[in-house]
């Protein structure tokens, strides 16, 4: 018996190599990425069919995740509608939407979304801004508290959001928590258990189904939600857990950037909440609570992005493609990992070529060394170009920023990645507004003089065992 399957396993490897090679070849993907997969099959055919298997199927996600955003809500159409009736005249008399006009019909189409005008908008650095601001919140509320994050720490910051949202439960707000399966994955049966308890709703977006994992465990909710009572609403880049305040055992500081929002965005925001939640449980939220109607509260231009894998378009990808195409004189950008495919690349170098400057801040010290040195093997050609790149000095820098021309900002959830362009759930928020948007420039500012400049000439001396190492992981980076 074992003879015969010693014999007959290299042939249904074999046989499964040419199969999924078929598959892969007739998905269309971009020519590099085909290449790089039926190289993997070729000479690593186990792996390469494992990381398929597990990683690299895409023909079908879209039917996969298809109830995603293609349910109705009846309070976001009707406010849909209202809305954009003043679109069009605002557009043309809003002196940062009317210069960027390209770039918010381009996130309308590709999200959808629409512009809102009846904002108010806070930009709140680092943990130890949002958190007091999160809780103060939550304490505030009265209807409903949705949460929605990647990852939530069993730890103290993590414990005290349980305790408020177990209060407000027990007064009778709802509060839903929507976790990542994976990336809260250590939370706990007993921190789950204490919730549950105190009628608090919680449901896990794709667990991990170990030992057998699931196909589609490489598609995760990177989104970082939490709207109150359809009133005030926080996205961006921290997480909840104690290292986004002091930077943890790993580095001495975090440095980060998050979003409050007061104002008519949180309808789109509370429409990207209700999604993921009725997708993660097959619950429908239909309360008319969530949608308040509201009075005249500011006048921030702000559109909120969502993107993922149950799109026909990579909405984020596409918007900031476009930003960058579009630019006139700058674009800082802030980003922990930096894995471009050709068209951003493309686009930065161009625009470097065509005299805006471009200013890319990236953390001097890595939290995951293979994206880390991935993302180095893309500084060569972007100094080229004359793309300016700083290494932060002072701890981790894991914000999520961008601003153009000193007109628009965005603050999301997304890296400048090809993992948040094309697999992870991800929202951002754009905020057309020449105010928040200078605010933003004098925080890159500080971030630069906290930073260090890649010299060109030094890093084409860099070791040769660097230049492995960077060359090693880009090859993978395009499976990951």
């Amino acid at each position: 018996m074992t003879n015969w399957l010693i014999e007959v396993y290299p042939l249904v490897i074999s046989i499964a190599v040419y199969a999924v090679g078929l598959v892969i070849f007739f998905e269309n993907r971009s020519p590099h990425r085909t290449l790089y997969w039926l190289l993997v099959l070729a000479f690593l055919p186990v792996i390469g069919l494992l990381f398929y298997l597990f990683f690299g199927r895409s023909s079908s996600r879209y039917k996969f995740f298809w109830k995603m955003g293609h349910h109705d809500i009846p309070y976001l159409k009707k406010r849909l509608e209202k809305s954009r009736g003043s679109v069009d005249y605002l557009l043309n008399n809003t002196v940062s939407l009317h210069e960027k006009k390209r770039l918010s019909r381009i996130i309308s189409a590709t999200s959808p979304s629409f512009v809102t005008f009846n904002n108010q908008c806070r930009v709140l650095n680092n943990g130890r801004e949002k958190f007091p601001a999160i809780f103060e919140a939550i304490k505030n509320a009265k209807h409903h508290i949705h949460l929605e994050y990647f990852i939530v720490q069993n730890d103290e910051v993590g414990n005290d959001l349980k305790k408020l949202l177990m209060e407000k439960a027990s007064r009778g707000v709802k509060v839903r928590f929507l976790y990542d399966g994976l990336g809260s994955r250590k939370l706990g049966r007993r921190y789950l258990n204490s919730l549950h308890k105190s009628k608090v709703e919680t449901a896990a977006f794709m667990p991990l189904t170990l030992p057998v994992p699931s196909t589609w465990m490489n598609y995760r909710n990177h989104r970082k939600i939490l709207i109150v009572d359809g009133e005030i609403g926080f996205l961006g880049g921290i997480n909840i857990g104690e290292e986004y305040i002091d930077g943890g055992k790993r580095f001495p500081s975090w440095r980060d950037v998050h979003l409050e929002i007061r104002g008519d965005a949180l309808d789109i925001l509370q429409g990207v909440f209700i999604s993921d939640w009725q997708f993660t449980t097959g619950k429908i939220i239909e309360e008319e609570g969530c949608f308040p109607h509201r009075d005249p509260i500011g006048n921030k231009a702000v559109q909120i992005a969502a993107s993922g894998p149950d799109g026909n378009w990579e909405a984020i990808h596409h918007a900031y493609f476009t930003a960058i195409a579009t630019a006139r004189e700058t674009i800082y950008i802030t980003t922990p990992y930096l894995i471009l495919d050709d068209s951003i690349s493309t686009a930065l170098k161009a625009a470097a070529l065509g005299g805006v400057d471009v200013k890319i801040v990236f953390p001097g010290k890595p939290d995951h060394r293979i994206v880390y040195w991935a993302s180095y093997s893309y500084f060569a050609d972007l100094l080229r170009a004359g793309v300016k790149i700083y290494l932060y000095q002072k701890g981790f820098i894991h914000a999520k920023t961008l601003t153009v021309d000193s007109q628009v900002t965005v603050i999301g959830t997304a890296n400048m990645d090809m993992r948040s362009f094309y697999y992870s759930f991800e929202i951002n928020a754009f905020i057309y507004d020449e105010e928040i948007t200078q605010q933003l420039e004098r925080t890159f500012e500080e971030d630069l003089s906290n930073s260090v400049a890649v010299d060109f000439e030094e890093y084409l001396k860099r070791p040769i065992y660097v230049k492995f190492k960077e060359s090693g992981a880009r090859l993978l980076s395009p499976l990951l």
